[in-house]
C-alpha cells in the first residue's frame, strides 16, 4: 500500500496534477532515495508558484539541504566548487529564515557554515563554531525541537574542538549529545549507520571502564536533573537513570560493560539494521562497509 501510494504521488507529480508543494514527497525523494537532483528540480517548480512565506521558506531550507548534501559529494581537492555549493546552502538557509524562522531553517543554516570551515581550515572551523553552537542552541531552546540531527551536529563540534581555553570541546559532553541523537533518530525511513559509527567511535576513544561508567553517571544523573535549558540538560543525557541507564540496543546497562564493550556492541546492532532491510542504498552499504572494517580493527 506504501508502495503504491508513493507511486501515485510521484505520477501526479510529473504529470502536473500535484500542484500544492508536498514536503513529503521531497523528504522522501532526500531520505528513501536520496535522489537529490529530482528533488531540487521539484523544488525549484514549487519555489515558483508557492504562496505565502511559509510555504517559500519549507522550500528554501530543504534546498539549503539539497545542495549541501550534494556538494558533500564533491572532491575535497576542488576547494572553490565546495566553497560554492556549501555558501549557496548558506544563502538559501538565510533566506529561509528571513521569510519565516524555523528549527530546520536554522539547523541547515548551521550546517552550511560548518562545511564552510571545514573547507577553509582548522583555524577558520574554530572562528565557525560558536555561531554554529549558537543557531543549532536556538534550534533546541528556542524552538524545543529535540531534532536528532541538530544533536548530531552538537555531538560533532564538542567532539572534534579542542578544550578550553581554546574553544569548548568536550568528550562526555559530545556523547551525551550522540546519545540523543541515538534516541531521537527516525527509524522507519533511515537506517542511520552513521550515528552508530559515530558514537561507537567517540567510545572506543573515550575508554572508561565499567566501574568508571557507574560512577560517572551517577554524578551525571544530578546535573541532568538540576539543568532545564534543553542543550545544557543534554550534556548529561548519558546518566539519564544513572547507572541504571539502559540504550535501546543493549540488555544490559551502560555500568555492565565498558566503553570499548559498547562500541563493539554499536556496531553489531548497526550491522543487525543494515542486514534486516532490503534493497540498500548505495551509500547504506557504503557505510556499513565502514562499520565492519572498524569493528574487525576494534575485535
Amino acid at each position: 500500500m506504501k508502495k503504491l501510494a508513493t507511486l501515485l504521488l510521484c505520477l501526479a507529480i510529473a504529470s502536473g496534477l500535484w500542484a500544492a508543494f508536498n514536503p513529503e514527497y521531497s523528504d522522501y525523494q532526500f531520505y528513501n532515495l536520496q535522489d537529490y537532483e529530482a528533488d531540487m528540480e521539484y523544488l525549484d517548480e514549487c519555489l515558483s508558484s508557492a504562496s505565502g512565506n511559509e510555504e517559500k521558506a519549507a522550500i528554501l531550507w530543504r534546498q539549503s539541504r539539497t545542495v549541501l548534501t550534494m556538494t558533500d559529494s564533491v572532491d575535497e581537492d576542488d576547494k572553490d566548487t565546495r566553497l560554492e555549493g556549501y555558501g549557496e546552502a548558506q544563502r538559501l538557509a538565510e533566506e529561509s529564515i528571513a521569510l519565516h524562522e524555523t528549527a530546520d531553517g536554522y539547523h541547515w543554516l548551521s550546517s552550511a557554515i560548518g562545511r564552510i570551515g571545514q573547507v577553509n581550515g582548522p583555524l577558520n572551523s574554530l572562528s565557525k563554531a560558536k555561531p554554529m553552537r549558537g543557531y543549532i542552541e536556538k534550534v533546541q531552546n528556542d524552538f524545543n525541537a529535540d531534532m536528532s540531527d541538530s544533536w548530531y551536529v552538537l555531538g560533532l563540534l564538542y567532539n572534534q574542538l579542542p578544550g578550553a581555553p581554546l574553544s569548548f570541546g568536550n568528550d562526555d559532553y559530545a556523547i551525551s549529545y550522540m546519545r540523543r541523537c541515538l534516541d531521537t533518530q527516525d527509524n522507519v525511513n533511515r537506517m542511520n549507520l552513521t550515528n552508530y559509527l559515530e558514537l561507537a567511535q567517540q567510545l572506543y576513544d573515550r575508554n572508561w571502564k565499567a566501574d568508571k561508567r557507574a560512577k560517572e553517571a551517577d554524578k551525571m544523573l544530578k546535573n541532568y536533573i538540576r539543568q532545564t535549558v534543553p542543550t545544557e540538560k543534554m550534556k548529561y543525557y548519558e546518566g539519564r537513570d544513572g547507572r541504571d541507564t539502559k540504550p535501546f540496543y543493549s540488555t544490559v546497562t551502560i555500568s555492565q560493560m565498558s566503553d570499548r564493550q559498547e562500541a563493539a556492541m554499536l556496531c553489531q546492532y548497526a550491522m543487525a539494521v543494515y542486514s534486516s532491510r532490503s534493497n540498500p542504498l548505495p551509500s547504506d552499504t557504503e557505510k556499513y562497509n565502514e562499520i565492519v572494517e572498524f569493528y574487525n580493527e576494534i575485535t
